[in-house]
């Protein structure tokens, strides 16, 4: 984007909330919204150059007939194309997931569906402090004498829940109870999913809370075939 060419990217801030702070200090405020939606295009783009895959040329032609477009119709409309590209995205990872299943010797020996939502626990306290945020609730606050539910804690947290960044707060707590059932019952996480929950902590705005949605959704749904059957 040529307006945007000096402005620094995401993957120069360790943490997300430093490169928002950096565009709404740098940027004339309305270019604010189109500039972070523009910086996670960036940080798509980022994803398929790191694995030596062009990005999506339709992607591309359609990123730059938005740029000729004004506000506020531009930014809703490449927030939209966000949401394909991460859709095409999740699909790249679901088909070299199970190229690498295929090639997995027999010789190693499997991780099982308790192993796995085991490492993804791991990996979700470290990376999505939102999570995170839910894991401490679970083993601290939620042991302690009249401790508040996990609602009534969030809302204190963030001084009332209605905002994007509880919500998404309240979803990685609907997810935490989520992958526990899938522990417990030693269910197989989709492929799919997994990539998508393992990504979600990369996006921003509404997008994010939106994939959130559908992955506890989509989990929800496998649970409840799951025990039907």
């Amino acid at each position: 984007m040529r307006d945007k060419a000096q402005l620094k990217s995401p993957t120069d801030f360790a943490d997300p909330k430093d490169w928002r702070a950096y565009i709404r200090k740098t940027v004339p405020p309305e270019e604010v919204d189109y500039t972070l939606a523009f910086g996670r295009t960036m940080l798509f783009i980022r994803f398929y150059e790191v694995r030596g895959v062009s990005f999506p040329e339709e992607f591309r032609a359609e990123l730059n007939r938005i740029e000729e477009r004004r506000d506020p119709e531009r930014t809703t409309l490449l927030e939209t194309l966000n949401g394909r590209v991460f859709t095409a995205m999740t699909q790249l990872l679901l088909v070299a997931s199970e190229g690498a299943n295929s090639a997995t010797t027999t010789s190693e020996a499997p991780t099982g569906p308790r192993e796995n939502v085991a490492n993804l626990f791991d990996y979700l306290a470290k990376k999505n402090r939102k999570f995170a945020l839910w894991t401490h609730y679970t083993k601290q606050i939620q042991q302690t004498p009249d401790a508040p539910t996990w609602e009534e804690f969030v809302e204190k947290e963030f001084h009332g829940a209605d905002n994007p960044e509880a919500e998404f707060t309240l979803l990685m707590g609907q997810l935490g109870k989520i992958l526990v059932i899938f522990r417990d019952k030693s269910l197989a996480l989709p492929p799919l999913h997994l990539e998508r929950i393992r990504f979600l902590h990369h996006l921003r705005g509404p997008e994010r809370n939106l994939q959130a949605r559908a992955i506890v959704q989509g989990l929800l749904e496998v649970i409840a075939s799951c025990t039907s059957a």
